[in-house]
């Protein structure tokens, strides 16, 4: 019974400490720069963006298919809700009808900002602009969306959760 006790104890100190820790964490401070940071970086591998650019598409899908969680799920620009497994399903048959991503095509995320974190749950905003290569090669704007973006704290390392689209006019 002391053990119980004990144990109980120890858990009630630590729950304390990690909501203390969170309630701590405020815009602007330290830490939050540094989550802020981290999570553009996510965010940025997420989509293979910028210096994180697959040239082959395929490469892209499967990199999503091994950081995204089982539960992971995106609203997309149309309103569709996708799950994990239909969004790599259509990702690959679409690397396979293209399998090269030239240049900066796809998604390029831009502004990034935290807006708040609730414990092992953080949610971001960004605005992307959606890149193809045209007839000619040439690489040109195809779309634009704002996007909040939700990333989940799994095994003490941030994830990739879930997005939401909404298509800038």
């Amino acid at each position: 019974m002391t053990k119980l006790r004990v144990l109980f104890v120890v858990a009630l100190m630590t729950v304390s400490s990690l909501a203390h820790a969170q309630d701590s964490m405020k815009k602007g401070d330290k830490a939050w720069t540094e989550l802020e940071r981290q999570l553009a970086d996510i965010n940025n591998q997420w989509v293979c963006a910028h210096k994180y650019h697959k040239d082959h598409a395929q490469d892209c899908v499967d990199f999503k298919n091994n950081i995204w969680p089982s539960t992971f799920f995106e609203v997309s620009r149309q309103g569709e809700v996708t799950d994990k497994q239909e969004m790599v399903k259509r990702q690959t048959a679409t690397a396979a009808a293209h399998p090269v991503s030239p240049g900066d095509a796809g998604p390029n995320p831009q502004d990034f900002k935290l807006m708040a974190v609730y414990g092992n749950v953080a949610m971001a905003t960004d605005h992307t602009v959606f890149k193809a290569a045209d007839a000619g090669g040439k690489i040109a704007v195809t779309d634009e969306a704002n996007v909040l973006r939700i990333f989940v704290k799994l095994n003490g390392k941030w994830v990739p959760a879930g997005a939401a689209l909404v298509p800038v006019k």
